[in-house]
This record gives structure tokens, C-alpha cells and sequence, in this order.
């Protein structure tokens, strides 16, 4: 996500980017967050941001597009998200998923995913194992946020990688059949799941910034 973040605050906006309760410390520390945590920490985030900036742009990776598809469902933030920027954003896991929570007193973790990259010496940061407890949190998210889809009435622009080994292109079908905003479409065929470290990646944020400018108000000159 840095580089996205990085390329739009070179770009004039003020930006910010999160670290999800959990996220790069150990596997060990995410088993102890629900999903509740990691919504309250960008929804938090986000309020900040617009008392601080006004109207916002909210965008999100994989488990950060659902993020931030929820994010435009929650009431507290009415009124204040101009603009949705989702990536391969996950709305479905593998029906074994439901049983993660009954599984995983027995089996803690499953290999890690990671590095679902095309172009050649990109190496993604993950975790070696991923925990079980946090499986059933995710697809808790991923529920939540699909029932509310019809609650979506920001502007959307949906990025889809056509080949991706972590996420399904049908959850973006799910998406654009589910919210009530218009929805851009923007095809990453030279990409897998990690489109912004990817082939595909000054396109998007290309496409991104400009989506940016068109949906989100300036205040007082400035951009947010």
C-alpha cells in the first residue's frame, strides 16, 4: 500500500495509511483482534481525516477494498467519503472458511499468503503462517460488508486484476451488481492480486488520482 500512498501525497494529497491492529508484528499478535478492531482503526482514521480535511477519498487492497466498502455503509461517515478506490477487494472465501473457528483450537494456522505478484523480483512482506482465528474474523468482514453493499452510494472506481491467486474476479462482479453509486471499471491484465507492487501499478494510480479530482472537493485550495 506505501507506494500508492506515497504517489498520491507526491501528488499534493494528505494522506493517511493505517497499520491494521495485528499487521506486522507477529501472526501470534493477530490471532487477538476481531474485525470489529481493524474497522474501528480506519474508521477512526477516516473521521480524522475529514474533521481535519473535509471531504475524503477512502481506498483499500483486498481485505482493505471491504474495508472500505464498510466504511461507506457506516452512517458516522455520511456525507463525508466523495470517492471509493477498491482493488481486488475480497468479498467471498472458500466455503471451508466457515469452519476456521470450530478448526482452529485443533489447527492454529495454515500456510501464509503471500507475494501473489507477476512481475519478477517483487517480494511482498507477510506472515509465514496465517492463524485460523483470524480466517473466521475475515470472513465475518466479508459477510458484514457483502449484506450492506446496497448501503454503497459513493462513486466507485473497481480495480480487477483478470488473473488472481488470492482473490476471485467474481467478488468485483459481486460488488459492482451490489452498490447503489456508479461504478468505473479499470481491467489490471498484467497483474495478480498486488496490483500497486505489480506490471499494472502506475496505471492505477494514474486512474486512481484522477477519479480522485473528478469525485472529491477542493477546500480552500487544497486537495485531501
Amino acid at each position: 500500500m506505501r507506494p500508492w500512498a506515497e504517489d498520491h501525497a507526491a501528488r499534493g494529497w494528505a494522506v493517511e495509511l493505517p497499520l491494521l491492529p495485528g499487521h506486522a508484528t507477529t501472526w501470534q499478535d493477530l490471532t487477538r483482534y476481531r474485525w470489529q478492531d481493524w474497522y474501528e482503526h480506519v474508521r477512526d482514521a477516516a473521521l480524522e481525516l475529514s474533521d481535519r480535511c473535509g471531504p475524503i477519498a477512502v481506498g483499500g487492497l483486498s481485505m482493505g477494498g471491504a474495508l472500505t466498502l464498510a466504511l461507506a455503509q457506516d452512517p458516522q461517515l455520511r456525507g463525508r467519503i466523495s470517492a471509493l478506490v477498491a482493488v481486488n477487494p475480497g468479498m467471498t472465501l472458500p466455503a471451508a472458511a466457515g469452519f476456521a473457528e470450530l478448526i482452529a483450537p485443533l489447527l492454529r494456522t495454515v500456510p501464509g499468503i503471500g507475494s501473489n505478484v507477476a512481475k519478477e523480483g517483487v517480494i511482498e512482506e507477510a506472515y509465514e503462517r496465517t492463524p485460523l482465528r483470524a480466517v473466521a474474523q475475515l470472513n465475518r468482514l466479508f459477510r458484514r460488508t457483502r449484506r450492506g453493499l446496497g448501503a454503497v452510494e459513493a462513486p466507485l472506481l473497481l480495480a480487477t486484476s483478470s488473473v488472481d491467486h488470492t482473490v476471485p474476479p467474481t467478488d468485483s462482479e459481486l460488488v459492482a451488481a451490489g452498490v447503489h453509486g456508479s461504478v468505473e471499471r479499470l481491467s489490471l491484465t498484467r497483474s495478480y492480486h498486488l496490483a500497486p507492487l505489480d506490471h499494472d501499478a502506475q496505471r492505477l494510480l494514474d486512474a486512481s488520482a484522477r477519479f480522485l479530482e473528478e469525485h472529491v472537493p477542493h477546500l480552500a485550495g487544497a486537495q485531501q
